[in-house]
């Protein structure tokens, strides 16, 4: 080959354009995380292995052994590297290292397509499809089993360190009396063991009481209702209240106008005392009791259901409906598609439904908006039957949305079971059944669906990465690399 490093490959070729893309970034948060003072062995260049995860992603390549052996073979590689090969243990610190830098790429990206004119954001469809974790469906627990884990981990840890507490005593006592103590046993290994199931059963074990903890949208629902039913007790006593103190007034006039009279007192029967009246203890009973009910609602307490399970492998990830039918253990990810399928955001949800992700969606498209600083408002919010929400139509009140409330079937005009609307949700429904609103909702599934379809078929459908963070790490690099791409192919486009 030629001694010249970029006679390797034509000036068309992934890797220059990829470094060329990189040295337009801001790497400064890479940079400012290592030391200045010469001390330490030296690092490689953040810009040279930032440049390698973009183009082996490109190419679809995502494990670090992966990337290890394409730093032999892949002469893009080569080139970015300056023919070194980087370790697998390497890349695989790096992204652990960065992650928060890492994030930062996928709006960096996103503002140089907007200084390329890709972004239009006349409307924006938003959508979630189930990924398969690094995880075993077959690892989930039910909470009675996790405690069994936890409890038997921690006896054979306490055993461990008595036994190693033991010998240790064991061999002063020897080295005091001048005799030989035996070796020490081997049990560090299987401490280490112990000590990760016993740190993976735990975090289950939260997960599974954080999410038996109900939404805010559902707490605001509950306490809303018990403040409703606490006013209406309280209004029932008050009239109670004032209806028999008005009987016992009446009584006392009576009594002192029969005294004047001079009769011995009031006749009839007198009334009962204001703490023995049976309907005012009923409503100081049931105005208690719904006050408590109120209690309650403000500050739930997590029970987890005997039937809910987290998983051993990776507690953040979750069972899911699988498109291909079954369940999968994994992650819900949600992405927010522009004109060309261009990736406004992507998150992950460890929720399987859909309902809970519009508010947070929304909230991050309009902070990637105003971070990748494009110009101009999204014109219109897309998104399907799944993120119907009456909480979620009253926060985002003020922005153009539609979402289908029924089928998605009816929707489009088809023949479908669920035709109406439920109760709270008639007045998006009323924005759909226009000729417009059904003409602009037609535009979701051609905005949305192919971005799904070309991160697949790129990436696949599995994440390597276990952890809510990790995870997210991952995803965002799988985002700035379609955009990357999409960059790219604009770039090669116009100069043609």
């Amino acid at each position: 080959m030629p001694q010249n490093v970029r006679e390797w490959l034509p000036p068309e070729h992934l890797c220059w354009k990829v470094l060329d893309i990189v040295e337009e970034l801001d790497l400064s948060a890479f940079e400012n995380s290592y030391r200045t003072d010469g001390q330490g062995g030296a690092a490689y260049p953040p810009a040279s292995l930032v440049a390698l995860l973009l183009y082996c992603y490109s190419k679809g390549v995502r494990s670090s052994r992966r990337i290890e052996q394409a730093c032999w073979d892949d002469v893009g590689c080569r080139v970015i590297t300056a023919n070194r090969t980087v370790d697998h243990s390497t890349i695989a610190r790096f992204v652990r290292r960065h992650r928060d830098a890492l994030k930062s790429l996928f709006v960096q990206v996103l503002a140089l397509c907007g200084q390329q004119g890709l972004v239009d954001l006349s409307a924006v469809a938003v959508d979630g499809s189930p990924m398969d974790a690094n995880a075993s469906r077959d690892a989930n627990q039910r909470l009675h089993r996790l405690e069994e884990i936890i409890s038997r981990c921690e006896d054979e840890i306490n055993t461990l360190m008595d036994n190693a507490l033991a010998h240790a005593r064991s061999v002063e006592a020897d080295v005091s009396e001048g005799t030989d103590s035996g070796p020490a046993p081997d049990d560090w290994p299987r401490l280490s063991r112990l000590c990760d199931r016993l740190t993976r059963a735990r975090s289950a074990e939260e997960k599974l009481y954080e999410r038996a903890l109900p939404s805010p949208n559902e707490i605001r629902i509950k306490v809303e209702a018990a403040e409703r039913i606490v006013a209406r007790a309280e209004k029932r006593l008050a009239a109670e209240t004032a209806a028999h103190q008005e009987k016992l007034r009446k009584y006392e006039a009576r009594a002192r106008a029969d005294r004047a009279a001079g009769h011995r007192g009031a006749n009839g029967r007198p009334p009962v005392s204001m703490e023995h009246k049976t309907v005012l203890v009923r409503q100081r009973a049931r105005l208690v009791k719904a006050r408590a009910w109120l209690e309650r609602a403000r500050n739930p307490q997590p029970v987890p259901s005997p039937e809910s399970r987290a998983c051993l492998s990776d507690p953040d990830s979750r069972l899911m409906l699988s498109k291909r039918g079954g369940y999968l253990q994994g992650y819900n990810l949600q992405i927010a598609c522009a004109r060309r399928q261009l990736l406004l955001a992507i998150e992950v949800h460890d929720n399987p439904s859909d309902t809970t992700a519009l508010i947070p969606m929304v909230k991050k498209i309009q902070h990637n908006h105003q971070a990748a600083g494009l110009s101009g408002d999204i014109q219109l919010w897309l998104a399907d039957s799944g993120y119907a929400s009456t909480a979620a139509f009253e926060a985002l009140a003020d922005l153009p949305l539609l979402v289908s409330v029924t089928s998605e079937a009816h929707q489009a005009g088809f023949p479908a079971k669920r035709q109406h609307a439920p109760a709270g949700q008639q007045a998006m429904a009323a924005r759909l059944a226009t000729p417009s609103g059904q003409a602009q909702y037609r535009q979701r599934s051609a905005l949305v669906e192919p971005g799904f379809a070309q991160l697949f078929q790129r990436f696949g459908r599995h994440l390597n990465y276990r952890g809510r963070h990790a995870v997210d790490t991952e995803i965002k690099l799988l985002g700035t690399v379609h955009n990357l791409n999409k960059l790219l192919s604009h770039t090669a486009k116009t100069r043609s």
